[in-house]
Formats: C-alpha cells, sequence, structure tokens
C-alpha cells in the first residue's frame, strides 16, 4: 500500500523535532543561560545564581586594579609584596651615619628603566636563592639638600646643586641577602662605612668577602650598573642620564 506525499511529509517533521528535544535535553546550561558545548567548557568555573551563595562569579574574583599615588609614566616603585626585594631604607630612620633622620617616610622609587633592571638582576640572584636589599633609593633634591645642610662636605655627600644620581633616580645602595633567612652576605664593611675596607679596589680581605662582591658586582654589571671605587654598595645605572627631579612622594 503507498504512503500518500502528505503523510510522508508529516512523519519527517515529527522525528525532525524528536531529534532537536533530545539534542536541547543534553544541552548544558549554566546560571540558567543555555550554552553551547564549545562555551560550557570555557566557563567551567562557578557563576553565582540566587541558589548558589557560597560561590563567587568569576568577574567578582578579579582584584581591583591597584590606585597609584604618583606618575607611573616617570617612576616604578619597588615594593616586597611585588617584587621580592626586601627594604632597609636608612635615610628614612636616624640608623645611618649621620643619626639622623631625614627622609620623612620610607618608600623606594626608580625611572622605569632603572627598575626593570634592577629585577633583573633579582631573578638572576633568586636562581641562586639571594636577593637584594635596598638601603637607598630615588633621593629627591629636597632631601639631598637635608642631608647638605646636615654634612656639607663633597666627600661624602653630593653637592645639591650639582645632583647626585640618586636624586636622578639612576643610583642604588643595596647589597645582597640570603632569601630564606633574609641574612646579609658577608660584604666586609657594614653600608655607610667610609674606609679602605670599603673600597670595591681593595683585595686584602678574607677570600669569602672577595667572592660575595665579585658575584654582586657581576650580577649589577651584567645589566647594566657600573661600581665605584669608594662605596661597594652604590652602583649606578650606565643608561641615558636621567634629569635631576625634586618630586618626593607622599606619605601616609
Amino acid at each position: 500500500m503507498s504512503i500518500s506525499p502528505f503523510v510522508h511529509l508529516f512523519s519527517v517533521l515529527i522525528f525532525g523535532w524528536l531529534l532537536i528535544s533530545c539534542k536541547d535535553a543534553d544541552r548544558p546550561k549554566a546560571g540558567g543561560i543555555e550554552l553551547s558545548r564549545d562555551t560550557a567548557t570555557l566557563k567551567s568555573l562557578p557563576i553565582a545564581t540566587s541558589d548558589q551563595p557560597g560561590l563567587q562569579s568569576r568577574q567578582d574574583s578579579i582584584p581591583p586594579p591597584r590606585s597609584y599615588d604618583y606618575d607611573t609614566s616617570q617612576w616604578t616603585e619597588i615594593t616586597l609584596a611585588e617584587t621580592g626585594i626586601r627594604l632597609d631604607l636608612r635615610y628614612a630612620t636616624d640608623s645611618n651615619f649621620m643619626e639622623q633622620k631625614v627622609y620623612d617616610c620610607g618608600r623606594c622609587f626608580y625611572r622605569k628603566s632603572v627598575a626593570a633592571a634592577l629585577l633583573k638582576v633579582q631573578a638572576e640572584l633568586a636562581d641562586k636563592g639571594l636577593g637584594l636589599k635596598m638601603f637607598d633609593c630615588y633621593r629627591p633634591a629636597p632631601y639631598q639638600q637635608r642631608l647638605w645642610d646636615i654634612l656639607p662636605d663633597a666627600r661624602y655627600v653630593a653637592r645639591p646643586s650639582k645632583g647626585s644620581l640618586h636624586s636622578r633616580g639612576a643610583a642604588a645602595d643595596l647589597t645582597v641577602v640570603n632569601l630564606q633567612t633574609g641574612e646579609e652576605l658577608d660584604m666586609g664593611t657594614g653600608y655607610d662605612f667610609f674606609g679602605e675596607a670599603a673600597y670595591t679596589t681593595t683585595t686584602d680581605l678574607p677570600r669569602k668577602v672577595l667572592d660575595n662582591r665579585a658575584l654582586f658586582q657581576a650580577a649589577m654589571r651584567k645589566h647594566g650598573f657600573g661600581t665605584i671605587r669608594t662605596e661597594w654598595w652604590h652602583f649606578n645605572f650606565l643608561g641615558p642620564r636621567m634629569e635631576l627631579a625634586d618630586w618626593v612622594w607622599p606619605c601616609e
């Protein structure tokens, strides 16, 4: 017995509807919104709904952008939390050779290219279980004047009119520490020791001290810093000469 064309067309439509219904039943949903299989794979993280109070949306889990109180196009702040570099900013305390507090508060800033170079040094030392500790970073011109007012001697303090590379955001006073313990490597003298034992040209020192200084200097030189003769802790960035700056960072 033959089937009429109308009956045949009706059967095809019914069969097609059943197939679509089955596929829709299998289609995953999230938060009441249908997802394709590809989208479901990409959106596998939980999405908050009214019946899922313990879950956070992906948008809520993203930390808010940090607000800065300085010009990020000119400066980079060095912090322990963001760089792993420790801070022991002596001129923000009275633990310095002048025995006076010079900076209103301690923060560590550098020109962006200098900061980037320091982070490369930090990463290289970290492979050896070591890291940097900063004693002095960018020094605003007003603070340079304060130093000069306390000790107007060009052997120890740069004249404010000439300016220090610290006041250009391109000099670093620092040392190397063990990352696990925070203990400083033995460099032969403390920071701001004025004598031949602190000279980078002095060789009449214990082998361990000479090895530590050599490791330190090699890492700094590799990433664009140069030493000076009288202070093992002081390094100058050898890139383009920066402008003197009088910007003073805000204190809380």
